[in-house]
């Protein structure tokens, strides 16, 4: 006989999850394990409680598993991106980037630059995660060679590649906010515009500002002229070394699928390092799976360039799926609901719908370490209320951009910053303060939740837009 299930009250869904942070805090704070193995154990601590509610072991081994199979395509995607910045580096893909940087560009203009070069770079190509891991690595070492501190330059990179995702109609978190709001695609990313817009300017300034009062304006030749002679000492600096990037920058502007287009990028990368810089096929393979490695005697190039290969996605990719099949379970018997429903049933105008949803967007990006779970969640649970107060859907997709998109990379322990730190060599606190783009959108969205600026209201039986006050 089948066992009556039992809907969790919000106190039994607050204490299940304070157990679990409470259970992560201590073990990577008081004992330092990784966020991996403690989001994989606090399972053993969802699933008794998912039970308790009257679910058998395999329904809540269902749900996470489902929940997991969402996570497929992006893990593949960041596999991907490992293989390919292996063998770019290998190919003199990233150094040749490397060398033009620190040869054209001034330490005055430099992070306005990276703000500019990254926005291009994600725009064409749709991929905030495939333009740090490229451009903005590259950008890290030319930052570093013209003496800009590494969280500045990080942040930089961060928001350009951001700002670049949020306006391509390529990134598939830009195609998923509208999805998931029941919207356009085109509708959002207009929408978009009026909160993103306004923040990348002020960004603009403040980098441009940073650039004129904290970085020096001289470079010390003698050191920058020792890293070009060694990254020319190393590899064939030149054209042929930018025709991965070419590939992949047009397949991925034809719209071609973004995990193809990616590992395309990697066995071009492949066949310029075997051809063009003398490595032989299987170093190769071992730099797209393990990353590259080299002695170059400069301790710089040394520690920008060894990186990459599938084998440094792992920790991420586990994160994923951890956290995805954590989120499943919570979902599936009903927690998610009962600790949002608070903050739902109070939403009586638009002003604390917007309020709300950036809420919730923080709260489940919190809880599932992943932007694209905070985007299904958010979307799934505002929707109606986004109808109900006659709302256009591109309300409701902007705000999961502003907080879900951009906010997971300002939670330490989300996968977006799990890859950035990993990618650029740089702890969350050290970036945080300097990634303006991912923090300003959400008070520019909140600004408009409180005037009614650019709220796009749905008359019924119409076409007409106006704004609400």
């Amino acid at each position: 006989m089948e066992q009556s299930k039992t809907s969790p009250s919000f106190a039994y869904s607050l204490g299940t999850l304070a157990i679990v942070v409470a259970f992560m805090l201590i073990s990577m704070v008081g004992f330092g394990a990784s966020l991996q193995i403690v989001f994989f154990l606090s399972w053993l601590i969802v699933i008794p409680a998912c039970m308790k509610l009257g679910y058998s072991y395999k329904e809540i081994e269902e749900a996470a598993s489902e929940m997991i199979k969402k996570c497929l395509q992006p893990t593949m995607i960041l596999l991907a991106v490992g293989a390919m910045i292996g063998v770019w580096i290998s190919s003199g893909t990233v150094p040749t980037i490397i060398y033009g940087g620190l040869v054209v560009i001034t330490p005055t203009f430099f992070l306005l630059t990276a703000l500019i070069l990254c926005s291009l770079t994600s725009l064409a190509t749709g991929t905030s995660w495939g333009t740090i891991g490229t451009a903005g690595l590259a950008l890290m070492g030319v930052g570093a060679g013209l003496e800009v501190p590494a969280g500045i330059t990080a942040g930089a990179v961060i928001s350009g590649a951001y700002f670049g995702d949020k306006m391509s109609p390529l990134s598939d978190s830009t195609n998923l906010a509208a999805a998931v709001s029941g919207g356009a695609l085109i509708p959002h990313v207009k929408a978009m515009f009026f909160t993103v817009g306004p923040a990348y300017l002020l960004s603009a300034i403040l980098y441009t500002v940073i650039g004129f009062r904290h970085v020096s304006g001289t470079v010390d030749q003698v050191q920058l002229e020792s890293i070009l002679s060694a990254l020319r000492g190393e590899f064939h600096i030149g054209i042929i070394a930018l025709i991965p990037a070419v590939i992949v920058l047009t397949l991925l502007v034809m719209q071609k699928p973004a995990f193809t287009s990616i590992l395309i990028g990697a066995v071009a990368g492949a066949v310029v390092a075997v051809i063009n810089q003398g490595f032989s096929y299987s170093e190769v393979l071992q730099h797209m799976y393990t990353g590259f490695r080299i002695e170059s005697g400069t301790e710089f190039i040394d520690s920008l360039l060894n990186r990459g290969g599938v084998m440094s996605m792992v920790g991420p990719v586990l994160i994923m799926i951890f956290a995805f099949g954590f989120a499943g379970m919570m979902h599936h018997v009903g927690m998610m609901d009962a600790l949002l429903r608070p903050l739902t049933n109070k939403v009586k105008s638009d002003r604390s719908l917007i309020g709300s949803t950036m809420i919730v967007s923080y709260v489940t990006n919190a809880i599932g370490s992943s932007m694209t779970f905070s985007a299904v969640m958010t979307g799934t649970l505002m929707a109606p209320l986004y109808k109900e107060h006659k709302l256009k859907p591109e309300n409701l997709s902007r705000v999961i951009e502003a907080c879900g998109t951009l906010g997971g990379v300002l939670i330490p322990w989300n996968s977006n910053a799990i890859f950035v730190s990993g990618m650029l060599g740089v702890t969350p606190i050290q970036y945080l303060p300097y990634a303006f783009l991912n923090w300003l959108t959400p008070m520019v969205t909140l600004f408009y939740a409180v005037t009614g600026i650019a709220m796009i209201k749905e008359e019924p039986d119409t076409n007409t837009v106006q704004k609400v006050s």
